[in-house]
């Protein structure tokens, strides 16, 4: 069905309207002037990020390359152009008679090359230009030099620069051949010419795709799938047999899946072009997730972007009408598909395949954020993040509920200013992907992961775990697909009526926490007992509760001599530990062990208190701050505090994170911070 699903969507994309081309990167040009002779010092580059290159229509070739000594038309590689192997170090590695076979491959493709360009020439006199630059080029040309074993190339303008695997085309008198129309045309008659030579060479049999008799089925697949993380840089089989063990019933390579030219161009091309559009795909460390719907492209673009890049208002209008962005709503007959892919070497693995109606896939994503949903205060501008708006070296723009930032606080996170972001694991990519738009129930073994980095990062002095939504949203997804009818059910913002001991000694850590750093004057930097105990809390919470309640005793009486009373500290301790009380006024009760379930429950009865106790610190700054600007907007939140909490909270936080809150909490500050110098003084 997944080779089905591919063919179908080459065919209503308009994939196949000239098959003879293909989109390639082209990132150097060689400017020749009609004699032959090259202008300038060197290639003009046409990249603008110094990477791949300008993408151009390029002639591809029909006929097989595993065989060796075959090349491309007009764009291809050093090995082509000049017989000279792109990986020098590579090739310094193997042994000799590898070596050998090689460098013989590399010139039989330099031959390959001149040849095409040579026939091409009898009929298109300009090409023959190219001719006489590459029949002069003996061995290197003046522009590329090799050092400490490898390539660099000087351009026509600017410094030289390491070549990677790219690829080179001419232009002559002003001229990209690429784009001569002559010169288009002339590879047409030949890849037709290519395609009816090898429909007499093959076996004739049914198409799987097709289902069509007597169609040439082809021994191997010439087109490759590109960009796979994992695979090989000149692209990947995803039908490939060349080992025994892969082989059935006598049949030999391809012919375990006969497929015709067509069908096989077919899907080639339409895995190709949903690998490279960030509307149909999305691409996590080593796997790549593609994307799309039968009938209404527009469906399957919007929910790739909700998986790759959530917008909380994005979010919050799909949650309400999943279809309300579109031109039309998907009928009831359209059909999901979804696929994750990985390379491995020269071969496409797919690692999940899905295949579900429209509606059940929209079902199944609105769950997903709705399992995810966590009520916490917005980040305010002067606590954002560098990935937040930037990207960085990665080019990942930080998203919280994005498959690629819920993946990541399952690795650990790489020091120092210039360091990358570790790549999730393919395989936990593929879970959360699975869970998002399959419904599935992820699995616990994430757990330990997660609560592991958690640990880690209390003890770094700029974590502020309130802002790592990621993290706890991914938690409560898991808790809750994951959950008994025994177990609490955890909802989006704090519940204070459980009875979960797990939940609530989380709770009762981010309150002495909170309490401690009250005592001590909110100290920057400071390492207090939520990033001391809260691994052991979280494991074994009999032996350290008492404990830090004994030493809470002491925060409650420096907060009560310092005049800034401690009521509100001790109501919270009391209530949380009303529910860890069996009956009555007996002391209270802690598990003297928690399992995996119960420290994720811990972690997130931490988190939601955090959150509450913020949520009422920004109610009170705001509702001070109207109170001397805008009177009638005050008594218009008040009024919807009692009405509709989530509109109240939203009007908080955007009153929060304005400029003009901002400038006030600024000001208070600073006269804070005067009126404390005077009274030293």
């Amino acid at each position: 069905m997944f080779l089905q699903a591919l063919y179908e969507y080459a065919h209503s994309r308009h994939l196949l309207q000239d098959p003879a081309f293909a989109k390639k990167a082209v990132r150097w040009i060689i400017d020749l002037d009609a004699s032959g002779k090259m202008i300038g010092s060197g290639p003009i580059d046409t990249s603008t990020d110094g990477k791949r290159g300008k993408i151009f229509s390029c002639p591809r070739t029909s006929k097989p390359k595993n065989a060796g000594g075959v090349a491309e038309f007009l764009a291809e590689g050093l090995a082509a152009l000049f017989g000279q192997d792109a990986d020098l170090k590579g090739l310094g590695k193997l042994a000799d008679a590898k070596r050998k076979a090689r460098e013989a491959n590399n010139a039989a493709k330099r031959e390959a090359f001149r040849v095409l360009i040579d026939d091409c020439s009898h009929e298109v006199p300009s090409v023959k230009a190219c001719i006489r630059f590459l029949d002069a080029v003996q061995d290197i040309p003046p522009f590329l030099c090799v050092q400490d074993g490898e390539w660099w190339l000087t351009p026509a303008a600017g410094a030289p620069l390491k070549l990677g695997a790219d690829n080179f085309t001419f232009r002559v008198a002003g001229t990209i051949l690429l784009e001569d129309p002559n010169v288009c045309n002339w590879w047409r008659r030949q890849y037709r010419a290519e395609i009816a030579e090898t429909a007499k060479n093959v076996s004739k049999g049914r198409c799987i795709v097709t289902g069509k008799a007597g169609q040439p089925i082809l021994d191997t697949h010439a087109i490759k799938i590109m960009r796979v993380p994992g695979g090989q840089p000149t692209g990947a089989s995803l039908v490939s047999f060349d080992k025994d063990a892969f082989q059935s019933y006598g049949f030999e390579k391809s012919q375990n899946c006969p497929t015709s030219q067509e069908a096989a161009d077919a899907y080639c091309i339409a895995l190709n072009a949903l690998i490279d559009s960030d509307d149909t795909s999305l691409k996590i460390g080593n796997a790549v997730l593609c994307f799309w719907a039968k009938e209404t492209p527009e469906a399957g673009i919007l929910m790739t972007r909700l998986l790759n890049r959530p917008a909380p208002q994005q979010i919050a209008a799909f949650l309400k009408s999943p279809w309300s962005g579109l031109k039309t709503k998907p009928p009831q007959s359209d059909t999901f598909y979804s696929v994750a892919l990985k390379g491995c070497g020269g071969r496409v693995a797919v690692s999940q395949w899905i295949q579900e109606p429209v509606e059940q896939a929209a079902r199944n994503l609105h769950r997903w954020f709705s399992d995810l949903s966590l009520s916490i205060p917005q980040r305010p501008p002067s606590e954002k993040g560098k990935n937040d708006s930037a990207k960085n070296d990665d080019e990942v723009v930080f998203n919280p509920l994005s498959v690629f930032w819920l993946a990541r606080t399952t690795v650990r996170e790489k020091k120092g200013s210039g360091a990358k972001i570790e790549a999730p694991r393919p395989e936990v990519v593929t879970e959360l992907y699975r869970a998002a738009v399959g419904g599935t129930t992820p699995s616990l073994a994430l757990l330990p992961a997660i609560l592991l980095r958690l640990y880690a990062l209390l003890t770094n002095k700029d974590y502020r775990p309130i802002y790592d939504e990621s993290r706890f949203a991914l938690l409560k997804l898991i808790l809750n697909r994951n959950r008994k009818d025994s177990d609490m059910e955890i909802k989006s913002g704090l519940t204070a009526n459980t009875t979960d001991p797990a939940y609530n000694c989380g709770r009762l850590l981010a309150v002495l926490s909170a309490t401690q750093r009250k005592a001590q004057g909110y100290p920057k930097g400071f390492s207090g007992v939520a990033e001391r105990y809260f691994a052991s809390a979280s494991t074994s919470p009999a032996s350290v509760f008492p404990m830090l309640l004994q030493l809470n005793r002491h925060h409650l009486e420096k907060i009560k001599k310092t005049g800034d009373g401690n009521a509100y500290e001790e109501i919270s301790i009391q209530d949380i530990l009303s529910q860890l009380r069996p009956v009555g006024e007996l002391p209270p009760e802690f598990p003297p062990h928690l399992n995996l379930q119960e420290q994720g429950r811990f972690a997130i009865g931490f988190y939601q208190q955090l959150a509450e106790d913020e949520w009422k610190r920004r109610t009170r700054f705001v509702f001070k701050f109207l109170e001397s600007t805008d009177g009638d907007k005050l008594q218009d939140l008040t009024l919807l505090q009692e009405s509709d909490a989530v509109a109240f909270r939203n009007g908080i936080d955007s009153i929060y994170g304005s400029p003009a809150f901002q400038e006030w909490r600024k000001n208070k500050l600073k006269a804070a911070e005067q009126s404390e110098a005077d009274q030293e003084t």
